[in-house]
């Protein structure tokens, strides 16, 4: 049964990587750039992207949102190398944005060196199913976390911004699925903290670097649900905890002419520190179950600009993004392929009213995992759990509204 058990609940709560992280975050104007905006970020995501970067910003209200549609498949490869029928989705999801900036004065009432933001995001994780084909199947998860920050910059001098935010997380956990001879419906919430920290220094007019820090945050789900034994379907508790990991980022901008802004970045996210996941049952521990997952870093290169003139401005950029989930431990919940994109963006002002709009879509992909189950048998540990070919690509729609006061 502890056999079984696993194989339900092994995969729902690893897919951080390969779920519905986004390549470009959760900025319409970060997002026109591919990402790459951790020097240039002057909206309220900046909590996130850099909280020095908060000091580029002017005092607004901000409400936006993404859609994010990923056509995806896996087609198992069996034991004798034949193909299985493919199996297909659609991960299709609305999510929000939120962010608000005000700056502080001092006893004139003059502009001080201090700027606060606040935003309201998805960072990692979303939600995938599949429809049910009778046979041992996860056929929908969720594992998510949606972050609630509030940030300060401080002006060390004209040339150096520092920054600093401290970040809640709700996290999200559900899970259905068909496993002969059990099923399960899982689902779960919880809440974690951690914080971000972040630099902006300003050599010259025309260069910037920013490095940026992001806390691994932690977040301990309790709930509920069913599993159908041998003995019939039983409510169980259920504990999960998520580790959503560490990651760093470096950026270089340049401002190349009037209205003309030019940046390099490098993302770290240390996913190696995923080595194995927990799901615990407080009222029966005889079930609870422990998974090496072994994962690697991810990281990820991009390049953007920005031209503005008058009330416009259009933007650019693209990304390259390596794969952290290996083949011993990935199946077709996820979409964690050498992932690249390009995207595309602009912005229109008026009355005081801006609206940013973006478009990023991931360079479809083809992963091949082979059935090493012949070459394994004597090392079960090594064995490939789903093998297959995972083909897939994300694409994603920013829209916000911004109000300056």
């Amino acid at each position: 049964m502890k056999k079984s058990l696993a194989m339900i609940l092994f995969a729902a709560s690893s897919a951080h990587a390969g779920g519905l992280t986004r390549p470009t975050g959760g900025s319409a104007r970060g997002t026109g750039m591919g990402g790459a905006w951790n020097v240039w970020a002057d909206d309220a995501t900046a909590v996130y992207f850099n909280p020095a970067a908060l000091d580029n910003a002017d005092p607004e209200v901000e409400v936006g949102g993404e859609y994010v549609y990923g056509p995806r498949s896996y087609t198992p490869i069996l034991d004798d190398g034949s193909k299985g029928p493919a199996q297909t989705t659609n991960v299709a999801a609305g999510l929000p944005v939120l962010g608000v900036i005000g700056r502080l004065t001092d006893e004139d009432d003059r502009p001080s060196r201090f700027t606060i933001g606040g935003a309201v995001y998805n960072s990692y994780g979303g939600n995938v199913s599949y429809a049910q084909t009778g046979m041992p199947a996860l056929d929908k998860t969720e594992d998510a976390v949606i972050e609630a920050a509030v940030g300060t910059s401080f002006r060390a001098s004209d040339r150096l911004s520092l920054g600093a935010s401290l970040r809640l997380g709700i996290g999200l956990f559900a899970l259905d699925a068909t496993q002969d001879p059990y099923d399960a419906h899982l689902s779960a919430t919880g809440v974690g903290g951690s914080f971000a920290l972040g630099a902006l220094f300003k050599p010259t007019d025309d260069f910037r670097i920013g490095v940026a820090w992001r806390a691994p945050m932690n977040v301990s789900t309790d709930g509920s649900g069913t599993l159908t034994l041998p003995a019939g379907m039983q409510n169980q508790s259920v504990s999960h905890d998520q580790h959503w990991p560490q990651s760093a980022s470096l950026a270089l901008g340049y401002r190349a002419a009037p209205g003309l802004k030019l940046t390099v970045q490098g993302d770290w996210t240390q996913w190696s520190e995923l080595k194995e996941l927990t799901v615990r049952f407080p009222a029966n521990a005889s079930l609870d179950q422990v998974f090496r997952e072994d994962w690697k870093d991810n990281w990820t290169a991009r390049v953007g600009g920005e031209y503005a003139w008058d009330a416009y401005a259009v933007r650019a950029g693209a990304y390259a993004d390596t794969n952290a989930v290996p083949d011993r431990t990935i199946e077709r919940q996820y979409l964690d392929l050498l992932k690249g994109g390009v995207s595309v963006g602009g912005t229109v002002r008026a009355s005081g009213w801006r609206i940013d709009g973006a478009f990023d879509g991931a360079i479809p992909n083809t992963r091949t995992v082979p059935n090493n189950h012949a070459d394994t048998a004597a090392f079960p540990a090594d064995r490939n759990k789903s093998p297959g070919v995972y083909k897939g690509t994300l694409f994603t729609f920013e829209l916000s509204v911004a109000h300056g006061f």
